[in-house]
């Protein structure tokens, strides 16, 4: 127990460290969402063949709640030893080199369409506060604020896509399971 709330208080740490944009503890709520995204890479293995190079593409579809925050957060840090890069791109053709996916301000028979033409490739999804996101195949979702827990994890869509998730992630998760027969 006392290992999970170690890692509980080392990631919000980092989050909040990232988010820093001064001297003041006020973050916004795209600086946290934006420093989670940073950490969750560091906490999650692409098979080796996906990743060519020393990029991380953190796409961003359709909209983007975040404007220059996701440059201010990444550009200039390693992730894995990975240098990152920020695509905006607003049709599914664009995500050929994508590792991490942003879903935001989009309805849910979108996400759906995103969901389902990604297919295979290992590209994390992330919901922004998407209602049913994990559910309908979605690999990761923040949660509004104030829930008991700031993300969901379909860990299963995970693991088909072959997406390693550390454990050390999946303890601060709401973990999602699309398989039935499973716990």
């Amino acid at each position: 127990m006392k290992s999970i709330k170690n890692t509980m208080i080392a990631f919000v740490t980092a989050v909040l460290s990232l988010a820093a944009t001064g001297a003041h503890a006020q973050y916004s709520e795209y600086e946290v969402k934006a420093a989670y995204i940073f950490n969750f890479a560091k906490f999650i293995e692409w098979p080796a063949n996906y990743i060519e190079g020393d990029t991380l593409y953190l796409c961003v579809y359709k909209n983007d709640p975040f404007g220059i925050i996701l440059e201010k957060t990444m550009i200039g840090r390693k992730a894995n030893g990975k240098d990152w890069k920020i695509k905006r791109i607003s049709n599914l053709a664009e995500t050929d080199n994508c590792h991490m996916l942003i879903l935001s301000g989009i309805k849910l028979h979108e996400a759906m369409q995103v969901v389902k033409t990604i297919g295979e490739k290992p590209i994390v999804t992330i919901g922004d506060e998407m209602n049913n996101f994990c559910q309908i195949g979605g690999v990761i979702n923040f949660l509004p604020q104030f829930s008991e827990r700031q993300f969901e994890i379909n860990k299963d869509v995970a693991n088909d896509i072959g997406i390693k998730i550390s454990p050390k992630l999946l303890l601060l998760a709401k973990i999602i399971s699309t398989k039935e027969d499973e716990f």
